[in-house]
């Protein structure tokens, strides 16, 4: 007999590796009860195979039940606001209809509210909606009575088999007397929520933003108010996630302007195979407080020459110094820093684009113009020559076409290294400086 249970436990799991230690122990001694001989029966012979039936008929009554509960809430599209309050939570649920302790327990409630385990009757729990992410899981949205004046709706996320994958909290009332009072309210889009929380003081009120993205996996993560505009330029630009260079997306808030964002989003032209790669160029000037393109540029990776190679992009910047072309615009600096991987012939180079407003759309007016270049050979001991430009861009006073003429100002740096009578290695540098200017031509500087 103990051969057989042994033998049952082995098929059970090989074939419901979902269950937990607990119900393997329930499920043995239950067989084992069930095929005792007794003086008025004959004992009841029951197959493997009739086990692991039966566990899998158990189980697929539990994925039931959770379906069931998700089958009677209504749907919700996005986007939506979830305001819950008492006011609306009274209206909506005159018949009391709270969960019992076998739904809480399917919905692992007591996992988010411990007071549900420890059978506190103050805390009840009732359905609101259920809304679609993701076909890869299901998020419900559940409201919480938490004693007779605090209420908080919560957002959850269950994989497909009805286990709990994540949760946040997405609105919250209060009914007080006193002179401070909180309240929270969202707002759903696709797979961005806004969180506002609302604090009143006497007559004061302050309100303070937190974003959060739901994960393909179903993790809900938080978000900065940069990482929020970014996902909210990709959703508009329409890209594709998967071929955006995403190590190299920049935002930047104007110094001199707080409600407008510069974002640029790097997008793979072809193929990308780690540090070879072309990328097509996506700029573009945000609203801070919606969101909301207002300036866009595109170029694509053959006229933009964002590409990696032996000599690899690694860093992309985003310049706001005060770059006054002329007297009513000013423009804004994108960086592109390159250098190679050699440790005997070291390089690298940064150049700079100039871009203004023109329209609903940004105008390139310098392109790709080197503002650093570093170069040299050695024996990566001591022996070596290098050479190093590093070149100011400074706006002057007078202008051309329009727009005013740009001084540069070089800086060469020539190296030499040596060894010396000691035989210690000794680098000499050598300093000179140069000056050109840029003049606009009507289209662009050269």
């Amino acid at each position: 007999m103990l051969n057989y249970l042994i033998l049952i436990m082995r098929q059970l799991n090989q074939k419901c590796n979902y269950l937990t230690t607990f119900q393997y122990i329930l499920i043995v001694l239950t067989l084992f009860s069930c095929t005792q001989k007794t003086k008025e029966s004959k004992p009841i012979i029951l197959s493997v195979a009739d086990a692991v039936d039966a566990i899998q008929d158990l189980s697929s009554n539990l994925t039931i039940s959770f379906n069931k509960i998700l089958e009677e809430l209504r749907a919700k599209a996005f986007p939506l606001i979830d305001s819950t309050s008492f006011n609306n939570f009274n209206n909506n649920n005159n018949n009391n209809n709270f969960y019992n302790k076998e739904e809480i327990k399917t919905l692992q409630l007591e996992k988010i509210y411990s007071s549900f385990e420890e059978g506190d009757s103050n805390f009840k729990a009732t359905a609101s909606y259920k809304v679609n992410f993701s076909k890869n899981f299901n998020s419900i949205v559940i409201t919480i009575l938490l004693g007779d004046n605090t209420m908080e709706s919560v957002l959850i996320n269950y994989d497909l088999n009805g286990d709990m994958i994540d949760y946040e909290v997405i609105s919250y009332d209060e009914i007080v007397d006193d002179w401070f009072k909180s309240k929270i309210e969202s707002k759903m889009e696709s797979n961005i929520i806004t969180v506002n929380h609302i604090n009143w003081s006497n007559d004061d009120k302050h309100e303070e933003s937190t974003f959060f993205k739901i994960e393909e996996n179903g993790k809900i993560e938080h978000l900065s108010q940069e990482e929020i505009h970014i996902e909210s330029v990709i959703q508009q630009l329409n890209l594709d996630k998967f071929k955006i260079k995403k190590n190299l997306i920049v935002a930047k808030v104007q110094p001199n302007n707080s409600d407008e964002t510069i974002v640029v989003i790097p997008e793979i032209a072809g193929t990308d195979n780690g540090y070879d790669f072309e990328l097509n160029s996506h700029i573009v000037l945000i609203n801070s407080n919606t969101g909301k393109i207002t300036h866009r540029y595109y170029e694509s990776s053959y006229s933009s020459e964002w590409a990696s190679d032996a000599v690899v992009l690694s860093e992309i910047k985003i310049d706001t110094a005060p770059y006054i072309v002329s007297k009513e615009t000013r423009a804004f600096g994108i960086r592109i820093y390159r250098l190679n991987m050699s440790k005997a012939n070291p390089y690298s180079n940064e150049h700079i684009s100039l871009f203004v407003k023109s329209g609903d759309s940004l105008k390139k007016v310098l392109h790709n113009y080197d503002v650093m270049i570093s170069g040299g050979e050695w024996d990566t001991n001591c022996y070596g020559e290098f050479v190093k430009e590093e070149k100011l861009l400074v706006i002057s006073d007078n202008m051309t076409n329009g727009y005013f003429d740009i001084l540069v100002k070089n800086k060469i740096t020539d190296t030499k290294a040596d060894i010396d009578e000691n035989g210690d290695c000794e680098a000499k540098d050598i300093i000179t400086t140069q000056k050109t200017l840029l003049k606009f031509n009507g289209e662009k500087y050269n």
